[in-house]
């Protein structure tokens, strides 16, 4: 090669390189407009922000739904966040406000309740809203903005067909229910209307018409009015108008009450009842037998409660199914009406004739302090005394004595003993009898000692006996 080849060549590589050299450097100038340094780090530059962020786009054939969030509140979950936004949005558009000839404006419930159950279901659940699109997402570093639609035409044809779906089982349940209630399967009958009623859940707030092969109904007003007629029609029967508790029936009661549904026995509906006790009652329950009957058991009733009665009412939380939402069903059992049935309760409480032997050191008593004590403790507990013994149901006789027990520790002991013995005066057998023993009077003489051994018995009489004989006898 010559010396004027290698020249040419070497020339064309520098300008081969030249070239090469102007073209990077005018892609890294053009690279360098792109950015703008922030404290060292590069910030991409976004576009500008869509119409539809700075205001709201309208569409007469889409809903539409427009969300955002803060990348700087929210900076782990905004988009998340822009998205249930944006689908809430959407929502709120297709949501029905509740008016005119529809179940939820027609419900007798609490008014609490029936407001707040009227704001969920008007609000459509994002897991509900199908068959929408992304129009378009915008973002920048401090927002991230989702923009949904779904067509109108589209929506109404599938709600339509999953509403006449629904209503379609709803009246197969409604007809079902009319079944099991005239073959007096009101349990059953009403399970079948509440799950009748729910299958329209979605739709109590619009106007559901329905036509039967007989006529065109509101279908879920219908079933409605169908269980409030079914409860308040159920009617409680006792057997007796009162109770009466005396010492002919020991104070005791097993009445027979009926439960009837248009004058016919209803079987597996409990019943609840309740009356003043001596003691804390929990409410009994019992479920009506195939002849639609429960024995209540009335006993141990208030002695001191001047108006005795016992309550009857009916069980609706037995008509609550488990598998269904049960603030709903308490709502609407709420306004249900059922029959209540209260009977007066007699309480005969038993006579007693008293008398007594009482002794000091062998000697009469000047007074019957025991004697005394009995009869005011049991007129505390509503017992009526009464002077003749053939007017009486009881006949109490109490023998009592007290005896020295010498000294102790320079004071006299003295110890009293008695017998109290109850009779049934028809009878004439022995209803009660107790000798407590070891009563002890201690004071500074013989006499005052026994005294004080009476004064101790008086207060056993009153505290323990009087209870123990109360609850043999009544």
């Amino acid at each position: 090669m010559t010396t004027i080849d290698t020249y040419h060549r070497f020339g064309s590589v520098c300008r081969n390189g030249f070239a090469a050299f102007v073209a990077l450097s005018t892609i890294f100038l053009i690279g360098c407009k792109s950015t703008e340094s922030i404290k060292g780090a590069s910030v991409v530059t976004v576009q500008e922000a869509p119409e539809w962020v700075n205001a709201r786009p309208h569409n007469s054939s889409n809903y539409i739904g427009v969300g955002s969030a803060s990348k700087l509140t929210q900076p782990l979950d905004y988009q998340a966040i822009a998205k249930k936004n944006a689908l809430n949005d959407l929502a709120s558009e297709i949501s029905v406000r509740v008016q005119g000839s529809t179940f939820l404006n027609s419900m007798e419930v609490n008014k609490n309740f029936s407001e707040e159950f009227i704001s969920t279901i008007n609000t459509t659940t994002d897991e509900k809203l199908e068959d929408f699109e992304v129009v378009g997402i915008w973002e920048n570093q401090k927002e991230y903005w989702v923009y949904y639609r779904l067509n109108k035409s589209t929506y109404q044809q599938k709600k339509a067909a999953k509403k006449n779906q629904a209503m379609a089982v709803a009246f197969d349940l409604y007809s079902k229910g009319l079944s099991s209630e005239q073959s007096g399967q009101i349990v059953t009958a009403f399970d079948q209307y509440m799950r009748g009623l729910f299958a329209m859940k979605d739709y109590w707030s619009e106007v559901n018409e329905y036509n039967t092969t007989e006529q065109r109904i509101f279908l879920d007003q219908e079933i409605y009015d169908r269980m409030k007629r079914v409860i308040s029609e159920l009617t409680i029967k006792p057997a007796a108008t009162k109770v009466v508790l005396s010492s002919e029936n020991s104070y005791r009661s097993d009445l027979k009450v009926k439960l009837e549904y248009q004058g016919k026995p209803v079987k597996g509906v409990s019943l609840i009842y309740g009356y003043q006790k001596n003691r804390f009652m929990k409410p009994k329950t019992a479920e009506t037998d195939d002849l639609g009957e429960i024995i209540a058991t009335i006993e141990d009733v208030s002695r001191v409660e001047k108006n005795n009665v016992v309550d009857f009412k009916i069980n609706t939380e037995q008509f609550i199914a488990q598998d269904l939402d049960l603030r709903i069903q308490q709502g609407l059992i709420k306004s249900l009406r059922t029959e209540n049935k209260i009977l007066p309760i007699e309480l005969i409480t038993p006579s007693f004739n008293i008398t007594s032997d009482e002794k000091s050191f062998g000697q009469p008593a000047t007074n019957s302090i025991l004697a005394s004590a009995f009869s005011a403790a049991l007129v505390k507990e509503g017992m009526r005394i009464v002077s003749g013994i053939g007017e009486s149901n009881y006949k109490v006789n109490i023998t009592s004595n007290t005896t020295s027990g010498g000294q102790a520790q320079g004071f006299a002991v003295a110890f009293l003993e008695m017998t109290i013995t109850v009779t049934n005066s028809i009878t004439g057998e022995t209803a009660y009898k107790e000798s407590p023993t070891s009563i002890k009077g201690l004071q500074l003489n013989n006499d005052a000692a026994g005294v004080e051994a009476y004064k101790k018995g008086k207060e056993k009489i009153e505290l323990e006996i009087i209870k123990s004989l109360l609850d043999s006898i009544l």
